[in-house]
């Protein structure tokens, strides 16, 4: 059974138990210093040194290191094929930058469901504009192709083969089955000797993949597994782990901290956890589900850089250029440590190694 691997949890915990009105902000809101409406709070992409970063304590290095990465490019001319559940393409964040739509399960255009959109906060967190309104996506010029699965290892092979035909370069994959079909363990081969690079998101159960009973898709070879890191510049403690698992994202942590603000349904159809800060288009979440899109966003930085690049370079240069989180904390010969893997993506220094 396919399952998303996200976490969104309602903070009443934080005193925030519904919607909230746009008169109903924090006086966080009211010191926000930079140009963009919630720049403030993306601490996940950059570096934060404001009243929300002190409140929610979280580390300077927590970021992704972004900004300088953008200075070579925002990821022009990558499309990006985003296979998930339920989208809301008409979203203010990602509008402009969706360029095709598909149902895998019935060939329509109709990739709306019922309830949260999973897939839209894993869209906005790839490829969210730069357009001064709501939060940004790792690679904002990017463009979208947005593809709902269905529940069937035919209506996955579909949704790659549409990615294939749509000239995608890289797909990104919020969910698992701990149980890898054949059918689609050949497909992610098929996909990666396309030169195309897929990353799928290792899970939210704290548990090791190692184990004979699990085979993820996370795990596959042909993909790049991605774990969670927290507001504190280390793992999650939610985040799956395993030999196989190649690097982490910031995923957040809504228990211990402030989570991710990324895309919520419009209106007042989405989740509560807003902290009296942004409107109902968006909201804080966590999990390795948001992990995942951010490095896509990065390797769609990478193909923008060098068209040419493989999926092959494509993860050598990331774990090559990872970041070693974790304090007091010891990386084997290869880098590598059994929670955190490679370390943590580092967007400019990935893109830098390409010059």
């Amino acid at each position: 059974m396919k399952t998303l691997v996200f976490a969104i949890v309602v903070l009443v915990f934080f005193g925030c138990t519904g919607k909230s009105d746009n008169g109903d902000k924090s006086d966080i809101s009211e010191t926000l210093t930079q140009n963009k409406q919630y720049d403030a709070y993306l601490w996940h992409l950059f570096f934060t040194n404001n009243d929300f970063s002190t409140s929610y304590n979280i580390d300077a290095n927590a970021h992704i290191n972004i900004e300088e990465a953008w200075s070579l490019t925002k990821g022009a001319g990558v499309k990006i094929a985003i296979i998930d559940e339920s989208f809301e393409p008409t979203h203010e964040d990602i509008a402009d930058n969706v360029i095709l739509t598909y149902n895998a399960a019935d060939g329509s255009t109709d990739v709306t469901g019922v309830g949260t959109s999973h897939g839209n906060t894993c869209s906005g967190h790839a490829a969210s504009m730069d357009n001064y309104v709501g939060i940004i996506g790792s690679a904002p010029e990017a463009k979208l192709v947005l593809i709902k699965y269905g529940y069937s290892d035919a209506d996955d092979i579909r949704a790659f083969d549409k990615a294939i035909s749509e000239g995608v370069q890289v797909i990104n994959c919020s969910w698992g089955t701990y149980g890898i079909s054949e059918t689609l363990a050949e497909k992610l081969q098929e996909v990666y000797d396309a030169g195309i690079t897929v990353v799928f998101a290792s899970g939210n159960e704290g548990i090791s993949l190692d184990g004979d009973s699990i085979e993820d898709e996370s795990e596959s070879p042909y993909v790049i597994g991605v774990g969670a890191s927290c507001e504190n510049n280390d793992v999650c403690s939610y985040s799956n782990y395993g030999s196989e698992i190649d690097l982490l994202a910031p995923g957040g942590n809504t228990f211990s901290s402030s989570g991710l603000l990324g895309l919520d349904n419009t209106g007042t159809s989405g989740d509560d956890n807003q902290r009296g800060l942004v409107d109902d288009n968006y909201s804080f979440e966590q999990g390795t589900s948001f992990a995942a899109p951010l490095v896509t966003g990065v390797v769609a930085l990478m193909y923008s850089a060098n068209p040419n690049i493989t999926p092959a370079e494509v993860r050598t240069t990331l774990i090559q250029s990872a970041q070693k989180i974790g304090i007091g904390v010891s990386y084997d010969a290869n880098g590598f440590n059994e929670k955190r893997a490679y370390g943590k993506v580092d967007a400019y220094e990935a893109l830098k190694s390409l010059r």
